[in-house]
């Protein structure tokens, strides 16, 4: 019976990492033809689940490579940081003020929009996969309708020789009986010659 194929977590990551490496955009889509099947949705979520670790694990690399500074260094340093930390607040709150004093609507329209075309992505990406997920059961279901039409075609096929054989049986039967009727009506005529010779000799008696 055929099924949708389904990989592991380990396969899986191993195609996004094969098609990231060959510098190509990877996606659930790719994955999934690298593979040669495989559930989008799954895929995407052990692909996004996969980034988010490595992400982390990068993270506390840099973490572990930080280098402890001496501390004429390290007390320039923080009052360096202290001055263009106050430089940047200062150019932080005007840049607040300034775009407080944007249009509202506008910036309004512009995360509509493009919150729109988000929702219009993630609503093409799902149709996307049921799609993918329908081919698949459509795909099961006719090798399940193949398979019992061949069972049944082997099923006709044996019934149609148990079949030849009761006619070629019937054929045979059929010479036999007229091969007897043959000989019943030699038989008759004989019978019927004998008969008038009888007659004949009972008559000049």
């Amino acid at each position: 019976m055929g099924r949708v194929a389904e990989y592991s977590e380990k396969e899986i990551i191993e195609a996004g990492e094969v098609i990231e490496s060959n510098g190509k955009h990877v996606n659930p889509f790719a994955i999934r033809e690298k593979l040669g099947g495989g559930s989008p949705d799954r895929i995407k979520r052990i692909w996004e689940t996969h980034l988010q670790s490595r992400k982390a694990v990068d993270s506390e690399e840099g973490i572990d490579d930080v280098i402890e500074l001496p501390t004429e260094i390290q007390e320039a340093f923080e009052k360096n940081l202290k001055t263009i930390s106050s430089q940047l607040e200062r150019i932080t709150q005007e840049s607040f003020r300034v775009a407080m004093q944007l249009s509202e609507k506008r910036v309004k329209s512009t995360i509509d929009e493009y919150q729109a075309k988000i929702a219009e992505f993630e609503e093409s990406e799902q149709k996307a996969f049921h799609a993918l997920e329908k081919s698949d059961r459509e795909k099961e279901e006719l090798e399940q309708k193949m398979e019992t039409l061949i069972a049944k075609n082997e099923q006709l096929l044996a019934e149609n020789s148990k079949l030849l054989g009761n006619i070629e049986s019937l054929q045979s039967r059929i010479s036999q009986l007229e091969t007897k009727e043959s000989e019943l009506s030699e038989l008759q005529r004989e019978f019927g010659k004998l008969q008038g010779k009888i007659e004949v000799m009972e008559s000049n008696a």
